[in-house]
């Protein structure tokens, strides 16, 4: 396949797509910190969408969602649900985000924090759960990615080697044109992930033998498939609920959605999202069907997550599987310039402006900006080669930690009593029972989740009421919420 002029067409189409719209990014490009990493607070309605929906759809959902129908049953249904939970989320926490970050000239989440709650403490611990918890996401793209390229070369290309690709790529054109860049990439890539996932879909169900004697193969052979318990395991209801949960939580409080919704130009956008990003839960079709017919087409295989580019070397034409795999890897690319963005924004601002170097220019912290996203980049590579694993648990696990800093926010976005003490004890103990539940006990990465998120909001409730309440904090909890409840 990789030897014939078609396939080697679209492989090129594809990785100069990018980078001829990087050029367009460039030739708009200023070295101001806003053009840089918030596209100067204009990013138009279009842009928006497709920057969040292909940050949002990475390889966890279309390699690992795959997988998870094909080795676990329906639990992974709680997609369709959660989607809608992410899209009412970025409307309601997102719109307040931007409009208190357009007012008070907010770039990283920490901005926020440190506005609202002014504590040192507080802000090392934001910054280090947003660096801390988004690598190993951004490792899990690259390693999505790299998958394909080993499997569609029949080895010839090691993951090792196409891992790199990727990054070299990210690292083009994220240093001509920072986030304008990237969202003008997201809008290709999005385009084609989602034509890609519901045409493997259909393709592979097909191949199968039809919707209908997929299913009622499933059921005749006896497997789980077709059920979602109420058992406590890994294909039960707690499961589905807790999924349901923590991945748009988590989501919505990495760091890069954050950064988009600092970014939006007009206020209307937030109401017009939730439909659009509900719209958008149709492509889950694919990888139903895809993982589905995975198990008749494709029996036994233990490494799941690579059930969807097995089985386009099989049955897809060489065509087919070029177009197809190229979607798969606009999934983990699109994700992946989105977190290498918002890592580079985190240090260049949390951590070289704040601590480093606090009278930096413009051009100065820009051009930090672009080197840490070469470092960022770099590192990711490198844990991707030292610690590759499940895409789906390791996606899950990452989006557990980053659901954490939904607590203070909410607590900053509507509660006056909130303080920072609370917030630090929150955040601590969360963190660590979410660490020791998967380390010790080895549970289900979203049950970790979503029990360490429990003990956190309880603990800053309880902490918001008996701890010292800081007067500055309650005033601007107050005095911002007011304001923007008379502006919108």
């Amino acid at each position: 396949m990789a030897t014939s002029t078609p396939v080697l067409m679209i492989i090129f189409f594809f990785a100069f797509v990018p980078l001829v719209l990087a050029e367009v990014a460039r030739k708009r490009a200023v070295p101001t910190i806003e053009n840089f990493f918030l596209q100067d607070r204009k990013m138009p309605l279009v842009m928006v969408f497709f920057t969040v929906y292909s940050t949002w759809v990475s390889s966890f959902a279309f390699l690992g969602g795959s997988s998870y129908f094909y080795s676990m049953g329906p639990v992974y249904l709680t997609a369709f649900a959660w989607n809608v939970l992410f899209g009412i989320m970025f409307m309601v926490i997102g719109k307040r985000i931007w409009y208190y970050g357009k007012a008070q000239s907010y770039i990283t989440p920490t901005d926020f924090f440190n506005d609202i709650y002014a504590s040192p403490i507080l802000n090392l611990f934001i910054t280090s759960i947003m660096l801390v918890f988004t690598l190993p996401y951004l490792q899990i793209q690259l390693l999505g990615g790299a998958y394909i390229i080993e499997i569609a070369s029949n080895g010839m290309i090691p993951y090792k080697i196409s891992g790199l690709l990727f990054y070299l790529i990210i690292i083009i054109y994220l240093w001509a044109g920072g986030l304008r860049a990237v969202a003008l990439a997201d809008i290709f890539y999005g385009i084609l992930i989602f034509i890609s996932m519901l045409t493997m879909g259909f393709f592979f169900i097909a191949k199968a033998g039809g919707i209908d004697y997929v299913f009622e193969t499933i059921h005749e052979i006896g497997r789980v498939n077709l059920t979602i318990t109420s058992d406590f395991n890994n294909s039960g209801i707690l499961l589905w609920l807790s999924m349901f949960a923590v991945i748009p939580v988590g989501a919505i409080m990495g760091p890069q959605l954050w950064i988009r919704a600092y970014a939006v130009e007009r206020k209307t956008t937030f109401h017009i999202m939730p439909f659009l990003i509900t719209f958008a839960t149709i492509m889950y079709l694919g990888s139903i069907l895809s993982g589905s017919a995975g198990i008749l087409l494709l029996p036994g295989v233990e490494e799941t997550d690579t059930i969807i580019p097995k089985m386009l070397l099989l049955y897809g034409s060489e065509i087919l599987a070029a177009l197809c795999f190229c979607g798969i890897a606009a999934a983990a690319l699109s994700t992946a310039n989105s977190q290498i963005h918002a890592v580079a924004a985190i240090y260049t601002i949390d951590i070289h402006k704040r601590y480093i170097q606090k009278n930096a220019s413009e051009n100065r912290l820009v051009a930090i900006g672009k080197w840490v996203v070469l470092f960022i980049s770099a590192t990711a590579y490198f844990l991707m080669l030292q610690y590759p694993g499940l895409i789906i648990e390791t996606g899950v696990l990452a989006m557990g930690g980053t659901a954490q800093v939904i607590v203070p926010t909410l607590g900053a976005l509507f509660w006056n009593k909130s303080n920072y003490r609370a917030a630090i004890l929150g955040l601590s103990i969360g963190i660590l029972c979410l660490t020791i539940l998967k380390t010790a006990f080895d549970l289900n990465a979203s049950l970790c989740g979503i029990i360490a998120l429990i003990i956190n909001g309880v603990l800053f409730i309880v902490g918001s009421i008996w701890l010292k309440p800081n007067a500055e904090t309650r005033f601007k909890i107050t005095q911002y919420k007011r304001d923007y409840d008379q502006n919108n």
